[in-house]
């Protein structure tokens, strides 16, 4: 008795397990179909375009599966070719000269030829202005101004952001008659007469080992 119970416990337990794979396997079946019945219907012409006529009616758009697919391809090929054919911006290395600023002087308060510089932009009353190489917060400039001027010595000076040398080269511009050329602005140059806009103004850095403190010190010993 205890022995066909058992067997019949078996054979109940094999059963149910059989019919769970059975359910489940007709499930997974199901969705299958399902989803394909779902594609073949989205993409059917006829179905597309009655939804179309029935999304007229109510005043709305439809859009197929197809189409949404197709437009999403065009954009993304189109955002590539944009990105192709856009350049890259370089980051250009910003320098020590700035183009708004009339004068700069990037000179030393102990140096009488900055002084001189000073003296010779006060006379001519145009605005500038002066950074103390001296200064804790300004001597770490000093090796940059030499590479970007090819100059040794101080001051450098800069006319509307283009470097011109030291103080003889300021003298220079000075004595040429081309110190109010230097001073335009980008604007009022392009605005002036042929004849100015025509004036270069040639940089001339100081490349002596020897500053011209030191030289006109000697001098006048």
């Amino acid at each position: 008795m205890a022995e066909t119970q058992s067997t019949a416990k078996k054979l109940t337990k094999t059963a149910t397990e059989k019919l769970f794979a059975a359910l489940n396997r007709a499930d997974e079946i199901g969705g299958e179909v399902r989803d394909y019945i779902q594609d073949r219907v989205l993409t059917d012409p006829r179905y597309v375009n009655a939804r179309k006529r029935v999304a007229k009616l109510l005043g709305k758009n439809y859009e197929s599966k197809q189409e949404a697919t197709v437009k999403a391809e065009q954009k993304a090929q189109s955002v590539a070719a944009v990105a192709a054919v856009t350049p890259t911006k370089k980051t250009e290395a910003k320098g020590f000269g700035d183009p708004s600023i009339k004068a700069q002087i990037f000179g030393k308060k102990s140096c009488p030829w900055s002084g001189r510089a000073i003296t010779l932009l006060e006379r001519h009353k145009v605005d500038f202005d002066m950074v103390d190489l001296e200064e804790p917060e300004h001597e770490a400039k000093a090796t940059g101004l030499a590479i970007e001027t090819k100059q040794n010595t101080v001051p450098y000076i800069y006319l509307r952001g283009h470097f011109i040398g030291g103080f003889n080269a300021l003298s220079e511009v000075e004595r040429l008659g081309q110190l109010e050329v230097a001073l335009m602005s980008a604007e009022e140059k392009a605005n002036a007469p042929a004849h100015v806009r025509s004036v270069e103004i040639v940089a001339r850095p100081n490349t002596d080992e020897i500053a011209p403190a030191e030289t006109d010190a000697s001098a006048s010993e």
